[in-house]
């Protein structure tokens, strides 16, 4: 499964050292394997305003020879891949791939899926994908690094969202109280 996120933030306030709402980003994110994954990305601030003061474009240009993520402008791209030609590399080798890999219980070798299925440079983005706008509020994937900002779990904890449920005392006040103000517009 591949998927792109043209535009990923975070909802915590801009003086959130993890970067808050007057940061987006922008990722490719793939692997052959569940337990082999790449991401790759690029991000995009704002030095006098947060992303949340205003509406704003968020566009994936997509071609045999490029992607590339932005927002609002091509000027403020977050990220661009070559493809192909000059300077341009597969997926596959992007992703700097192990010969073997711990899959579930057993070790398998680490094969191009892709290009066994007659995929070209593009694959695994030339076929079907999942297109995501996401807002983030937690998680246990490090989008929200561990020690930062005062976050109330650890990415490892078996019980991260009850510690997230248990410490609401801390972080909710911190929530706008204007329903306006917590609303993801699309």
């Amino acid at each position: 499964m591949s998927f792109r996120q043209i535009m990923e933030a975070r909802g915590n306030p801009a003086s959130y050292a993890g970067q808050g709402v007057n940061y987006v980003r922008g990722s490719l994110n793939y692997g052959p394997l569940a337990a082999l994954y790449t991401t790759i990305f690029g991000w995009w601030s704002l030095k006098q305003s947060t992303f949340a003061d205003d509406f704003h474009t968020y566009t994936l240009e997509w071609t045999e020879d490029f992607m590339r993520i932005y927002v609002d402008t091509r000027l403020d791209a977050m990220l661009t891949i070559k493809i192909q030609g000059k300077g341009g590399k597969s997926f596959w080798n992007r992703g700097h791939y192990p010969q073997t890999a711990q899959n579930g219980s057993s070790q398998v070798v680490v094969e191009n899926v892709w290009e066994q299925n007659g995929g070209g440079p593009a694959a695994p983005f030339d076929q079907p994908f999942y297109l995501i706008l996401d807002l983030a509020v937690g998680g246990t994937s490090g989008w929200f690094p561990d020690g930062v900002g005062g976050k109330p779990w650890y990415d490892g904890s078996n019980s991260a969202m009850r510690e997230f449920a248990e410490a609401q005392s801390t972080w909710y006040s911190s929530w706008p109280s204007s329903t306006d103000d917590r609303s993801f517009r699309m």
